[in-house]
């Protein structure tokens, strides 16, 4: 019990030691001095840019459609097969469309026979004529009746023609089915589009430019960019001859400058860059160095009030040693060039 007594001042004297002036708490400790820092103030330092929405496209595109009312009766390809040009994709073996045929393929060859005999029949005419055993009245009417018998032969090729393109629909180039518009079984009216066909060959990327940035196009340079992934280069392979009315503008097409993959039908971007470029907004950009990287999200330090603020960014194209910045920023934001030490809220010191 003495001992107890004994110690238990003593730890007391020990802790109130601790607190004397020779050890200052932790929370009297000196501030950390200010980080000094120099600054960079955002600017419109890269070339002007022109962003406009895209997507990539197939050399060869098209919708086939009926050319005649009619009842599908089956696709010979599924959605996604390859087909061979005029390989048959759609099929209309109806009752009606049947009928239509046999009709046309009767008149067909009745109107060859009438040919075949309207043609013996004008050379003979021809022979007696030289031969002046006919008037040549005679031999005006036999030459009448011989064109009247080619046109309608003529008439009648062009109805079975009608006839058998309503009966089935061919792919006019090599490709595969993409989408299929109507089901079978479906009564389909002229020009019913019934599937889309696209070839497997070279894409592009097209988008429409405006009027105003046509003329400067020849001196642009190009980039692409697929959903949101990076920004490629491209070149200029052509531009649609006519304007659009409506939207005062014209297709361009970009081939990109490296081989890569492309499918179809992708949603992109394109990017026209030149001082020239009519419509172009000047690019905000942030040196290289300054950009604070945590993963996937990309930021800067910001000096307000002599402190380091953390400011998160979306971030453009890469020119040199600049980097644009699509949002976050302000035109003369006092950006820091160097972010070793900093951190979110550490006191700064500007120095030039």
């Amino acid at each position: 019990m003495l001992a107890e007594r004994t110690i238990l001042p003593l730890l007391a004297l020990a802790v109130l030691a601790g607190c004397g002036p020779g050890h200052p708490p932790a929370a009297g400790t000196k501030a950390s001095p200010p980080v000094e820092v120099r600054i960079a103030v955002a600017g419109t330092t890269l070339a002007p840019t022109l962003t406009l929405p895209a997507r990539v496209k197939a050399s060869e595109e098209v919708t086939l459609a009926s050319r005649a009312a009619g009842r599908v009766t089956r696709f010979m390809a599924l959605q996604g097969a390859s087909v061979r040009a005029g390989q048959v994709v759609v099929r209309f073996d109806a009752p009606e469309t049947e009928r239509a045929q046999r009709a046309a393929r009767a008149e067909r060859d009745a109107a060859q026979l009438a040919l075949e005999v309207s043609a013996r029949q004008h050379a003979r005419i021809e022979s007696l004529f030289v031969s002046r055993v006919v008037a040549a009245a005679e031999r005006e009417a036999a030459e009448s009746q011989h064109r009247s018998a080619e046109a309608r032969l003529a008439a009648a090729e062009a109805q079975w023609s009608a006839a058998s393109a309503a009966s089935e629909v061919r792919a006019p180039f090599d490709g595969f089915i993409v989408r299929r518009h109507v089901d079978a079984g479906a009564d389909v009216s002229p020009g019913t589009p019934l599937v889309d066909l696209r070839s497997r060959g070279a894409v592009e990327v097209v988008t429409a430019v405006p009027e105003a940035a046509l003329g400067s196009l020849a001196k642009a340079r190009f980039e692409f960019q697929l959903g949101e992934g990076p920004w490629r280069g491209a070149r200029l392979a052509s531009v649609d001859g006519m304007t659009d009315p409506n939207t005062r503008t014209r297709i361009a097409h970009l081939v990109p400058l490296e081989r890569m993959a492309l499918e179809p039908g992708t949603f992109a971007r394109v990017r026209i860059m030149g001082e020239a470029v009519a419509g172009a907004a000047a690019a905000l950009s942030v040196p290289a160095s300054s950009v604070v990287r945590r993963g996937a999200l990309t930021g800067v330090y910001v000096a307000q009030a002599d402190h380091a603020v953390l400011r998160w960014l979306r971030l453009g194209r890469a020119e040199g040693d600049r980097i644009e910045v699509l949002s976050g920023l302000e035109p003369g934001d006092a950006v820091i060039e160097q972010t070793a030490g900093l951190v979110d809220g550490a006191a700064v010191r500007i120095v030039k």
